[in-house]
């Protein structure tokens, strides 16, 4: 069949103003912007990547599309320790933390991905919480579940601490020597608590040892105390700041000990209390302040005044 030139001229005219329309309609497609601005976890965490210099894109139009406010993304980091919603990160000696709904259970599946994360400044420090997860260039999760409320441990500034205070082995105090417990306390009862650096190989989470048998076959949380336990003698570690307890429940996971300032608070007079031994803590004997810890290079607050 034959086909005229006539028609043979519109077909090809007709292909030629499809496919300009197709050109244009295709020039006028916005260009997508992922909101996370790649960089390390240090440079983010260490201001080298300034957020009010990096949450722009620049579209070869030249038009500015700002990125996500604080929102970067990161390749995923190994983790340190993780318990419940919070993840620590060591990177040499500083300590970053890293929050996200159940991130106990989704740690050991985010290795090898890329993760869409919000630098966030309360509660304080400074962390970042987790909101999307991409492998391979395909998004597996995004607009994650917010974490519940939380915690998170004080990092104190260095030129805060005063690494200065004199250090005591306090392994020489005896539950069966009361003037071995007195020298630890303030001279005069109005004093001020004796401030010193130790080091306590064991620390232990377990049912306060005056709590009454009932409880004790049934704890709850609130049921719970730490202790200081050393050759001779347990102190039941009180008054801890917020955030503390997860960082001594790590020393515990690690089998680490704790190395700080303590304030021994108060001793146990009575003999017979003293003699008492119990369950995994032994003899308990008084009770003590950890002012501050160390970790890594970091200076963990253990106890708050005003708190």
């Amino acid at each position: 069949m034959k086909v005229s030139r006539r028609w043979a001229s519109w077909f090809v005219l007709g292909s030629l103003a499809v496919w300009l329309l197709m050109s244009l309609t295709g020039c006028g497609e916005e260009e997508v912007v992922d909101p996370y601005y790649y960089a390390s976890l240090n440079d983010i965490m260490t201001g080298e990547v300034a957020d009010s210099l990096h949450t722009y894109h620049t579209k070869e139009s030249g038009e500015q599309v700002e990125y996500g406010k604080f929102a970067f993304e990161i390749d995923a980091p190994e983790f340190e320790y993780v318990d419940g919603q919070i993840g620590i990160v060591r990177d040499g000696n500083q300590l970053h933390f890293l929050v996200a709904r159940d991130l106990e259970s989704l740690a050991p599946r985010l290795s090898g991905a890329m993760l869409g994360v919000k630098m966030t400044f309360s509660p304080q420090p400074t962390h970042l919480v987790l909101e999307r997860i991409k492998r391979g260039g395909v998004i597996e999760a995004d607009s994650l579940q917010a974490p519940e409320p939380y915690v998170l441990p004080k990092l104190l500034p260095a030129s805060t601490v005063d690494i200065t205070e004199p250090g005591k082995d306090m392994t020489d105090a005896s539950w069966k020597d009361r003037k071995t417990l007195m020298a630890l306390m303030p001279e005069n009862e109005e004093d001020p608590p004796l401030r010193f650096q130790t080091g306590v190989d064991t620390i232990v989470k377990t049912v306060r040892h005056d709590a009454p048998d009932s409880v004790k076959a049934d704890p709850t949380e609130d049921d719970m105390a730490y202790y200081a336990v050393l050759p001779m003698g347990a102190w039941e570690i009180i008054d801890l700041a917020p955030g503390a307890d997860y960082m001594l429940d790590m020393l515990i996971a690690e089998d680490l000990p704790l190395v700080g300032s303590v304030s021994p608070i108060s001793w146990v007079e009575d003999y017979q209390l003293r003699k008492q031994e119990h369950e995994v803590i032994g003899h308990v004997v008084g009770t003590m302040r950890v002012n501050w810890f160390k970790y890594a290079n970091a200076f963990v607050e253990g106890f708050r005044p005003e708190y």
